[in-house]
């Protein structure tokens, strides 16, 4: 009824109990609030005096949601994901605030960044922001709005995803390196130094295994802590490198490398990911839908196309 006073909880406290139950710690919960533990602890005692029931066990050293606990921790983080996305669209209706989109740098500089004018063509009244922890992001996250990472479907509860880019991979080196050195099996790979990266510690010995190439020891080799120093290097003529199409297709096109094997399915993707909540969002809708568009159609130069 209009003007009826609502009856709600403290809603510090309610804050305390939302962040101390999405990190099962009180000393994460301080951390994150910028209060002390003791703050929090009081915060989510007043509470459970409040609704008259225990929100929390505590455990040695730990702690684990009681049942009230777990019923009510799941509508709080649906009303904050709910006011926190509302919030944001109310301040972007008003103020021209920049589309944040997190990817890994690799992946940003050599398939992303070449085509993004494509994109701003399309949409001049939205900013796009690029940005590249080192970690994945987890949604719903105030400062990112999207997500582009590589690898199979993450089911977490509150994040919706799109594939938009599937994954080849194979033997990339410089057409000097080819010629010097000739490779016309695989097993001629043997004669030559394996380029790998800590990003992808893996890639050789998975490509082996897919082709059933045997006689090429997967460990040998030069290591490189990025995929970015990994393609330099096969540039170079250092090495023969595993390349994701996506990622090499210009420097194919240009003639800088040679994939003398070709490329097969790797069973990963490029996701796009971002929070539920966020799904309406028109900025990112048009920037989602893009990146589907782009990862489906081959640039003019791709000799892929």
């Amino acid at each position: 009824m209009k003007g009826t006073r609502r009856r709600l909880p403290p809603l510090g406290a309610v804050r305390a109990f939302e962040a101390a139950a999405r990190h099962l710690s009180f000393t994460h919960a301080a951390e994150e609030l910028y209060v002390t533990h003791g703050a929090i602890s009081h915060q989510v005692r007043d509470l459970e005096r409040y609704l008259g029931c225990a929100l929390f066990r505590r455990l040695h050293r730990r702690i684990v949601l009681t049942e009230a606990g777990e019923a009510l921790f799941a509508k709080v983080r649906l009303a904050f994901d709910l006011l926190e996305v509302t919030t944001a669209q109310v301040a972007a209706a008003h103020t021209r605030r920049p589309l944040v989109v997190s990817c890994i740098a690799t992946f940003s500089m050599r398939w992303l960044m070449p085509r993004l004018h494509q994109f701003t063509a399309r949409h001049p009244d939205i900013d796009i922001r690029l940005c590249a922890p080192d970690s994945p992001v987890e949604f719903p996250r105030g400062d990112v709005d999207l997500s582009i990472r590589a690898g199979p479907p993450d089911e977490s509860d509150g994040m919706e995803q799109r594939a938009f880019l599937e994954e080849e991979f194979g033997p990339v080196c410089s057409p000097t390196l080819a010629q010097r050195c000739p490779l016309t099996r695989p097993e001629d790979l043997h004669r030559h130094t394996l380029l790998h990266t800590d990003t992808r510690r893996h890639a050789w010995h998975e490509w082996l295994h897919i082709t059933g190439v045997a006689g090429v020891d997967p460990t040998a080799g030069q290591r490189f802590e990025t995929f970015y120093f990994l393609l330099q290097a096969a540039v170079s003529g250092f090495g023969v490198a595993i390349g994701p199409h996506p990622l090499v297709a210009d420097d194919l096109a240009t003639g800088r490398l040679v994939a003398p094997f070709g490329f097969i399915p790797h069973g990963l993707s490029m996701y796009v990911s971002y929070a539920k909540a966020r799904a309406t969002d028109p900025q990112l809708i048009a920037f989602r839908d893009w990146l589907i568009e782009a990862g489906s159609t081959p640039r003019p130069s791709d000799p892929s196309g």
